[in-house]
């Protein structure tokens, strides 16, 4: 009897035991593991939140910084099921009553806020309305705005420039959103109240990693603004690598509002940089490098020159003093002086074929190699379409070429005749900072052989030194090739537009940048070509030293 007593107390004993054993661990759960959980819930019912924008990945230069998203711009948040009717009543006298005229006050966003409702947010504490900063995606100035594009004002898509070419890295569909949580009386919890909040999905964006250099490319762009220059590109590479550090065209256009340049004049959505025109006497670059190729020259040659050339009934003169001639002089000399009619007499030596297939090899006829929309493969005629030898080293014949293309040619030439397609974008990285993917090492190609690309230097560094680029001297010493092509039209006070190029590379002896300065339409083009060339090289050369030294 009292052993069966005592097994019904140890049974109840454990039965009671594991029971309260049971409801200690639901407490534990609940109170403890579970405490944020509930707690979050508990919150989320007196939460509301307010769509911002979509996460969008970054465009940074070759040193991380960025290029797009450095500015923000306020705007006003209103969760008008917050408000008091005593703060509807003054939100409605800036405002009317259009937030409050739906069945469902949802949160609204209203960009620009006046003078008004920045008071009302500021200074009387309404418990529904707040600021929030919004990053934009470009800067104020103009940065790089071609190269990067654009995205579609309405869906948010890239659609142009790089934005379009990596719309599918860029784009996520990550949400940011306004949160307000309230207490039981809607006032705004201290410390949790007004959070951002990032709604995670499954496609993270990855930020887009290019070659080009912040610093420089802020310093063409002031350039261009400070020479008021209205049509025209301007471009930089790192000698040896093809790297493009910079590019800018004009006129630009406002990204935020692309459709408003479609129709405007002198087509402010076009690059520049990309696009084909006259080379004019930029010819005389691949005229040169055929000449020394073949072995029909040296920089040292001597020619005489009469003055002027004679093509059937036209005669194309060397000064506007037709009695003048530059006489006696070398080969350097005459590329130098740009003089035509020892242009004309190599031109003889050498055959157009010859010219042509040399050209060719320097890129004159095909896209760069870049990708970007919209670039132009330039034109190179055919030997048998060239019959007027004076009118082409005169500039009148429809020798077509890109600044990118030019500055290829250059890079092979300041790089002993090894040529390096230029590039803009290193690669792509996850939000994680870990390459998704890199662009591959570049690879140049032997176009010129050494000694052709030594007796170019020595020419184009005359050029610099007492030729027609005298005005892009600098103290670090330079090198290039001016080029000028009539456009056919005058400007308002009669005076004569041309397209004017200047193509070079700084230091003369250890080239470290290669640049091109193209101007559509200008007068005096080719002069001011020179001098934009010049102050873009001294301004840029001190911070590309500074940067590699950082």
């Amino acid at each position: 009897m009292c052993k069966g007593y005592r097994r019904r107390v140890m049974l109840l004993f454990y039965v009671f035991f594991g029971l309260g054993l049971y409801l200690v661990n639901c407490l534990f759960q609940i109170q403890v593991k579970e405490n944020i959980s509930w707690a979050l819930r508990a919150i989320n019912q007196r939460s509301d939140s307010l769509p911002l924008y979509r996460q969008r990945g970054a465009i940074l230069d070759r040193f991380g910084r960025a290029l797009t998203g450095q500015d923000h711009r306020t705007y006003l948040a209103v969760f008008p099921e917050r408000l008091t009717e005593e703060e509807k009543q003054q939100i409605m006298a800036v405002l009317g009553d259009q937030l409050f005229s739906g069945q469902k006050l949802s949160p609204v966003i209203i960009s620009n806020p006046n003078q008004h409702l920045l008071a009302l947010a500021q200074q009387h504490n309404l418990q529904g309305l707040t600021l929030c900063n919004l990053p934009l995606r470009y800067a104020g100035k103009p940065l790089a705005n071609h190269l990067l594009g654009y995205l579609h004002p309405a869906g948010g898509q890239g659609i142009a420039g790089l934005e379009y070419l990596f719309e599918e890295a860029l784009s996520s569909d990550t949400i940011v959103n306004l949160a307000l949580t309230a207490d039981a009386h809607q006032r705004p919890i201290p410390g949790i109240g007004w959070k951002y909040r990032e709604i995670n999905g499954e496609k993270p964006p990855k930020n887009l990693v290019l070659t080009i250099d912040l610093a420089l490319q802020q310093a063409i762009e002031e350039l261009l603004a400070e020479k008021e220059i209205t049509k025209g590109a301007l471009l930089l590479t790192e000698a040896g690598t093809g790297k493009i550090l910079a590019l800018a065209s004009r006129p630009v256009f406002d990204p935020y509002e692309p459709q408003k340049s479609i129709n405007a004049p002198h087509a402010p959505l076009l690059n520049r940089a990309l696009q084909a025109y006259p080379a004019g006497t930029l010819f005389n670059l691949p005229l040169a490098a055929a000449a020394l190729e073949v072995g029909a020259v040296t920089a040292r040659t001597t020619f005489y020159d009469p003055g002027l050339i004679e093509a059937e009934t036209t005669a194309y003169y060397c000064f506007p003093d037709h009695a003048q001639s530059h006489g006696v002089l070398t080969f350097a000399q005459a590329v130098a002086y740009a003089c035509r009619p020892v242009g004309a007499e190599v031109l003889k030596r050498v055959g157009w074929e010859k010219v042509i297939a040399v050209g060719q090899k320097l890129g004159f006829d095909r896209v760069s190699g870049l990708g970007l929309p919209g670039e132009a493969a330039g034109y190179l005629p055919a030997p048998a379409e060239l019959k007027d030898d004076a009118g082409i080293l005169q500039g009148e014949q429809e020798v077509l070429v890109t600044p990118v293309q030019i500055a290829g040619v250059l890079q092979a030439i300041a790089g002993n005749g090894i040529y390096y397609p230029l590039r803009v974008v290193e690669g792509l990285l996850t939000v994680d900072g870990e390459w998704a993917w890199q662009a591959p090492p570049p690879r140049g190609e032997q176009v010129l052989s050494g000694e052709t690309a030594s007796a170019l230097q020595e020419i184009l560094e005359a050029v610099v030194l007492y030729g027609t680029g005298k005005k892009a001297q600098i103290r670090e010493s330079a090198a290039g090739l001016a080029g000028s092509a009539d456009s056919g039209k005058v400007d308002p006070e009669g005076r004569e537009l041309s397209f004017g190029w200047f193509a070079g590379y700084a230091p003369a002896y250890q080239p470290r940048l290669v640049g091109v300065v193209f101007l559509e339409e200008e007068v005096r083009a080719v002069e001011r070509a020179a001098e934009v060339f010049g102050e873009m090289m001294r301004r840029c050369l001190e911070l590309y030293l500074n940067s590699e030294l950082d």
